[in-house]
């Protein structure tokens, strides 16, 4: 039996990222770039790379009559399309989704746009100007320099969404980039932020441990295994050198290493692990299927 097939016309990272991901979900994913490329290629080759793993890539100019009837031709094998063009753009190449779900009513076409306003609809974007639209920027603070919070969000709305039109048979979905984030703009949880001792980062003999020791039962965990029950009622107090429990736990934890430390917790039943430098993911989807 052959795989669902998607049609990945998608550059830069959301719509490859949920190509990647529909790869990874068994999809037979088909990544169709135009003549120039894709300029993740020239930004960042690696990130290129990995987003491409699993998928079959074919060049085709859809400004070309040979480009669209080369994409009218995939169009009825093809279970799932994602574009990232601007609203238009696709309607004007005369491929848009009433176009190509005419040829393929059970099609699920989902596009990645920008926004969903009519002012600002075909506006051009980017993950920077989305998370400053939303606030999004104050609410995550320095993490933009370190992850494309809308991008990466809108990859995951798009397979949501591509999954739905499985579902229902076909459809067409816009999925709103400047909305896509907004997911994880639930109020702060409180005290996550390391300001109390039972959560947070600590130095080590070598390397760094993270401590994660929410509920009254871990927190127990913990401080018998250290044979410290004495600061067993002090699990939400302040992580501040005028806490003299925080000093004491800051300088134990320097006798031990990291791994050390990680070793005691797997065993003792109480979540501690080393903070590890970042390699890339083989593998994005997290979960085993069991019968």
């Amino acid at each position: 039996m052959s795989r669902p097939r998607v049609l990945d016309l998608c550059r830069l990272l959301p719509g490859p990222l949920a190509g990647r991901m529909l790869a990874e979900l068994g999809f037979d994913v088909l990544r169709i770039l135009p003549p120039t490329g894709d300029m993740a290629k020239l930004l960042s080759p690696k990130l290129h790379d990995w987003l491409e793993t699993g998928k079959d890539v074919e060049t085709v100019d859809l400004k070309s009559p040979a480009g669209t009837a080369r994409l009218k031709e995939l169009v009825p094998d093809a279970a799932i399309l994602i574009e990232t063009n601007r609203p238009g753009v696709m309607e004007k190449l005369g491929l848009g989704p009433e176009v190509l779900r005419a040829i393929n009513p059970s099609l699920t076409y989902v596009r990645v746009a920008s926004y969903r306003d009519d002012l600002h609809h075909d506006a051009p974007g980017h993950d920077l100007t989305y998370l400053a639209a939303t606030g999004m920027i104050d609410r995550f603070g320095e993490g933009w320099k370190h992850l494309q919070i809308a991008d990466g969000t809108g990859a995951y709305w798009a397979v949501i969404a591509a999954l739905d039109g499985l579902r229902k048979g076909g459809g067409f979905y816009e999925v709103y980039l400047e909305e896509a984030p907004l997911a994880l703009a639930y109020p702060p949880a409180a005290k996550l932020d390391g300001s109390i001792i039972c959560y947070g980062l600590y130095a080590t003999k070598s390397g760094t441990l993270a401590l994660g020791l929410l509920e009254p039962h871990l927190w127990q965990k913990f401080c018998a295994a250290l044979g410290r029950e004495h600061w067993l009622g002090a699990a939400f107090s302040r992580s501040s050198d005028s806490n003299p429990v925080f000093l004491e736990l800051k300088n134990l934890l320097l006798e031990k290493t990291a791994d050390e430390w990680e070793a005691i917790g797997l065993a003792a039943g109480f979540p501690a692990r080393v903070v590890r430098d970042y390699t890339p993911p083989t593998s994005v989807i997290p979960w085993k299927e069991t019968h």
